[in-house]
């Protein structure tokens, strides 16, 4: 009496494992952008609503990473349908693409209209840019532009320097225009300073390292002076708004 012999049974086609499809890689940065994007932009909207913080760079940036998303998610849209066979991820591509449009029409937004209506009226936009010395003229210590400025009433934004930060609530402090010299201290450039005087019945400020808006009458100096410990201020600011 012969053994049944048991031979595996052919597999199947349809038991077959399905061929390894890699996520697009694009899709999956695309994603990872519009969560970037998202929260920058709720910020911007938040700014502009309740007039805290500064929603242009916050919209911009948002923007910027929205139209990103935007980009890769409609790369890896096109990569899963020209290899379907090779890549998977397109829900991913899709939420980068309706996403990244939709935070980048309102981050764009966001930022336009704030720029637009932040100024107040009456008030000429000012940045620190503009108060640099001209290289053409390096007999002149300024900017020819605060020539022009002084005595008029501008719209400025800068950063508090922290050599006020352990006073509480101030009304004179030194405004000084990026972040690092804000945070860390040190002794800025002299164009890279301007006093700021919040006259009495105006409510005071107390440091804080965020950028800040400021609206009020620009003076320069006639020679350049020391406040707060910095040496060198040209420039000055009888301030009507803060915030």
């Amino acid at each position: 009496m012969s053994a049944a012999t048991n031979f595996p049974a052919a597999s199947s086609p349809d038991h077959e494992l399905a061929p390894y499809r890699a996520i697009s890689r694009s899709a999956v940065l695309s994603a990872v952008m519009f969560g970037i994007s998202l929260p920058l932009v709720i910020l911007a909207i938040v700014s502009m609503r309740y007039q805290v913080g500064d929603a242009v760079p916050l919209g911009m940036v948002g923007a910027i990473f929205a139209a990103a998303a935007l980009v890769l998610g409609l790369a890896g849209r096109r990569a899963v349908r020209r290899y379907p066979t090779e890549y998977t991820g397109a829900r991913l591509a899709l939420t980068g693409i309706v996403g990244g449009l939709l935070l980048l029409v309102t981050g764009s937004a966001a930022a336009a209209f704030t720029y637009k209506t932040e100024v107040p009226e009456g008030y000429a936009r000012v940045g620190f840019w503009e108060l640099q010395p001209d290289p053409e003229e390096p007999e002149l210590p300024i900017s020819p532009k605060a020539l022009e400025l002084s005595g008029k009433s501008v719209f400025i934004k800068g950063y508090m320097h922290p050599g006020v930060s352990s006073m509480g609530k101030v009304n004179h402090f030194i405004l000084v225009p990026d972040m690092g010299t804000c945070c860390f201290g040190g002794q800025p450039k002299p164009t890279d300073m301007i006093e700021v005087y919040v006259p009495e019945g105006k409510p005071r400020v107390a440091y804080a390292p965020r950028r800040i808006k400021l609206a009020g009458t620009f003076m320069l100096a006639d020679r350049p002076t020391q406040s707060l410990g910095l040496k060198g201020v040209w420039y000055h600011l009888q301030a009507d708004l803060v915030k």
